[in-house]
């Protein structure tokens, strides 16, 4: 649906700790094991359900000496998680059997991940399908469903709600501003000290992705944004969609992107984020990437280690060793 999250995109500084969260204790799968396309030193997983479909993809990017973040005059915090209807209480048990301390609410739970980013588990009222589940231990009804948004932090409140209005139709509500999809929303923050500037850091959000149908919408709105004289940062051509990158009035990055061709492009659906793969656009480049890793002993093996290999006693014992 137009404007539904696509996906969320931060930084971590461990893959493997990274990995072993989101794929053993979330119970995601990595659907696509892949690079910076910006930068190809830097390495980029995507987890999401079985499918890799948008609405349910998490990204990271991987910055090993990644320091702390500095939240301050803008930027996005937080993801909020879709999980079926009375799951709550089998996600708590199943956190708490990893090692982790999840705080109920009224709606569901909260946690903060090996990045310290905060997690907020909502119940809304879905459950994927036998295609969209991911083979492993959590039941089909009780797996995570999808992404429903994240905070953005403001400096000038009238401005942002201004920006999603005009160039969008997002209307806001009482500091949220609803998305298609059920129990999705962005919901707008004051910046927690508007006089200096943040810092990006482990688990810093980069950008919310919401999706367009096709590129013809896409342009649609890339155009707008022209007219509207916003703050373009970019175009690019990902190969499995393509993307244009605004900048809010508080300098948030808002990516839009389209829901085709998907993840499935280059690569098997059946065996999505086994190895290191790179859209077409770059299939020249995947020997010269693949060296580069090798020579820092990369292997592209976290699907290998982490999915349906261990329990979460298991899982427990790696976080602690590595946090």
């Amino acid at each position: 649906m137009l404007f539904s999250p696509h996906h969320i995109s931060l930084l971590t500084g461990n893959a493997s700790v990274n990995a072993q969260f989101y794929i053993q204790v979330l119970g995601l799968r990595l659907v696509k094991n892949s690079v910076n396309q910006e930068a190809v030193h830097i390495r980029h997983l995507y987890y999401g359900n079985n499918l890799g479909e948008p609405g349910s993809v998490i990204t990271f990017f991987v910055l090993d000496r990644l320091g702390q973040r500095q939240e301050a005059n803008h930027g996005l915090t937080g993801i909020r998680i879709g999980i079926p209807r009375n799951t709550t209480s089998y996600w708590q048990k199943r956190l708490e059997a990893a090692g982790y301390h999840p705080q109920l609410i009224a709606s569901g739970l909260i946690i903060t991940d090996p990045d310290g980013v905060l997690l907020t588990f909502v119940e809304v009222d879905r459950q994927l399908t036998d295609r969209q589940h991911v083979p492993n231990d959590v039941p089909v009804k009780n797996q995570i469903v999808g992404l429903l948004g994240t905070n953005i932090d403001y400096v000038n409140y009238s401005e942002t709600v201004t920006f999603y209005q005009d160039w969008l139709g997002l209307n806001n509500f009482n500091h949220q501003i609803p998305l298609p999809s059920s129990g999705a929303a962005i919901t707008l923050t004051s910046a927690p000290d508007s006089n200096h500037r943040s810092r990006m850091g482990r688990g810093s959000v980069d950008h919310i992705a919401l999706q367009v149908p096709d590129q013809s919408t896409l342009f649609h709105y890339y155009r707008r944004a022209q007219s509207l004289g916003l703050d373009i940062e970019l175009y690019r051509d990902r190969g499995w969609f393509q993307s244009i990158y605004v900048r809010d009035p508080s300098d948030n990055r808002i990516e839009l992107a389209t829901t085709a061709p998907g993840f499935a492009l280059e690569e098997p659906a059946s065996t999505m984020g086994q190895q290191l793969s790179l859209p077409p656009l770059f299939a020249d480049q995947t020997d010269t990437v693949r060296r580069w890793y090798d020579k820092h002993n990369v292997k592209f093996d976290e699907a290998e280690r982490f999915e349906n290999k261990a329990t979460l006693n298991q899982s427990k014992l790696l976080t602690s060793n590595l946090r």
